[in-house]
């Protein structure tokens, strides 16, 4: 079987955006929204594509089925469990709306490596973790759910639990040509920038 047909894309939208003053999602940039942008290469890779957002409504021009977080105000880990708990595959790649510069071939190449004997496949530059451009395994799913029962919402103390392929830079250059690509939207500023 492709590998590619047991992983389920999932966007990440249901953050505040409170640094942003407005629903950075709904920015606009080279014509579309910042969401678009994300929405249209996940949909050149996969077949199922889940949006998790908890204001469904804003987003229906996108046609894609929405999940709801079962953990209100916990961050983009209660959806990343929103979108394992409803995926029907093995794998989710997860993605924050904000990551315009995201590439097929990104995506691609981080699936490769969603095998057995990993939990999550984790872009790990230099300085860190990219949590919000990876693959969670189903099979984490009861860590992920402790986490978050106990109050607990921060990413890199998730990663700590789970058995993580830490996919380094050098790896990522060969198909990035830059870390450029991991660019997110926090700020007016930083759409300004891209």
């Amino acid at each position: 079987m492709d590998p590619l047909q047991d992983i389920t894309g999932v966007i990440l939208a249901g953050g505040q955006s409170s640094r942003f003053g407005c629903n950075k999602a709904l920015a606009l940039w080279r014509n579309k929204f910042l969401i678009q942008h994300v929405s249209d290469v996940l949909a050149s890779v996969f077949d199922d594509i889940l949006l998790s957002t908890n204001s469904p409504d804003q987003y229906l021009f996108l046609k894609l089925q929405t999940v709801m977080d079962r953990y209100q105000n916990m961050g983009p880990l209660a959806g990343i469990h929103a979108g394992l708990h409803h995926s029907r595959k093995s794998w989710i790649f997860a993605v924050g709306c904000d990551m315009p510069l995201i590439t097929p071939e990104l995506v691609t190449c981080l699936c490769g490596y969603a095998k057995d004997g990993f939990e999550a496949v984790i872009p790990w530059r230099k300085n860190g973790p990219e949590p919000l451009c990876g693959l969670y395994r189903k099979t984490s799913l009861d860590i992920i759910e402790q986490h978050l029962a106990n109050g607990k919402a921060q990413m890199q103390e998730l990663l700590e639990k789970l058995s993580v392929k830490k996919v380094n830079e050098a790896e990522l250059q060969t198909v990035t040509g830059g870390i450029r690509v991991f660019s997110n939207i926090n700020q007016a500023r930083d759409l300004e920038r891209l």
